[in-house]
């Protein structure tokens, strides 16, 4: 295994492929690391601000499997489908190598090549056999997902079909950030991942429906397309029921998670739950509910300019500065209570 050591990353290039370095060399640890907080920190706080809410190696760890996850889904979502097909097989290869000797040998072509033989250095050293089948269970999980959507580009599937791929995907992703957040959640990791991921699924392919099919996706499901246009898909709280019945899925989704995230003891656990169903459900009930909007998590933009540029050093500072985030809410009491009055069963 390559040498855990400080260090700054060599000069990237950007290429179609993801970012490569100029010459193959060896990452240390440390400038890996900071490589994958930095990517995510140039995307948003929602990507960012994930990993400050875990203790330092998890954090680390989790750093390392988010910024690789979102790198090989830019390069897909970029590509045709026969090179995001050729990408996928590649990716999957080296997580195979990876898997069986706890990382990849260096020196690295691409940046991403040391965040995934870290990630996976990380895993043998600090996770638990039962821990890491969980992690392995869930990458599984998310690579099928990427060939569904690789072979699925331009076609439209049904309700059925497309719940299907949201289990792999989307719940897949929170199954894997728990397990490497190690977050107590007494046993309700599974589910709660099951609803958040099927909401965020849900979520994010209406939001992003304009920009999906512009790069050969369509994320609204056959019935739906069937039943109302993008011009009336607005959803608002008046005619919720009767013109989005997604809006309710959602936010009906999201409240069963609330109602399991107050019974947990741990309070990180219970805010970090909190907050995200506040962040995901605000679209919808603050009427932002269309194709291009945004969701985003209030404060987050603010912390971001709070913390110093070296990524080790806003971690820590970033730690400390997300709980106190994390205990305000992200939603009015009186749209919580409106919500919990729509999803009434």
């Amino acid at each position: 295994m390559p040498k855990r050591e400080v260090g700054t990353v060599p000069l990237l290039v950007r290429t179609p492929l993801g970012l490569a370095f100029v010459r193959p060399v060896n990452v240390p640890y440390r400038a890996a690391v900071r490589a994958a907080r930095r990517f995510l920190r140039l995307r948003d706080f929602l990507h960012y601000g994930s990993q400050l809410i875990p203790e330092r190696v998890e954090s680390e760890t989790w750093s390392l499997a988010w910024a690789y996850i979102r790198e090989v889904d830019d390069v897909i979502d970029s590509s045709d489908s026969q090179t995001a097909k050729l990408v996928l097989r590649e990716e999957w290869e080296k997580v195979r190598i990876a898997m069986e000797e706890d990382g990849l040998r260096p020196p690295f072509k691409m940046l991403r090549d040391s965040w995934l033989t870290y990630l996976f250095s990380n895993l043998a050293n600090y996770y638990g056999e039962g821990e890491r089948e969980r992690v392995y269970k869930a990458i599984r999980e998310l690579y099928w997902s990427a060939l569904i959507d690789a072979a699925r580009r331009g076609k439209i599937l049904d309700v059925k079909e497309m719940t299907k791929l949201l289990r792999y995907k989307a719940v897949a992703f929170f199954r894997l950030y728990f397990a490497l957040s190690r977050f107590d959640m007494e046993g309700y990791e599974d589910r709660v991942a099951e609803l958040l991921g099927m909401a965020l699924g849900m979520l994010d392919d209406f939001l992003d429906a304009l920009y999906d099919i512009k790069t050969g996706y369509v994320n609204l499901t056959l019935e739906e397309l069937r039943t109302f246009s993008l011009g009336r898909g607005k959803c608002s709280l008046a005619p919720l029921k009767g013109s989005a019945p997604r809006c309710l899925a959602i936010l009906r989704l999201l409240m069963r998670a609330r109602e399991i995230a107050k019974q947990l003891r741990n309070p990180l656990a219970k805010r970090t739950v909190l907050r995200l169903t506040e962040a995901f459900a605000a679209p919808i009930l603050e009427g932002r509910f269309v194709p291009g909007a945004t969701y985003f998590f209030k404060g987050g933009r603010l912390l971001l300019k709070l913390l110093p540029d070296d990524e080790m050093m806003a971690y820590e500072v970033g730690h400390r500065m997300i709980k106190t985030l994390l205990s305000v809410p992200q939603l009015a009491p009186t749209l919580v209570k409106v919500w919990a009055k729509i999803t009434e069963e």
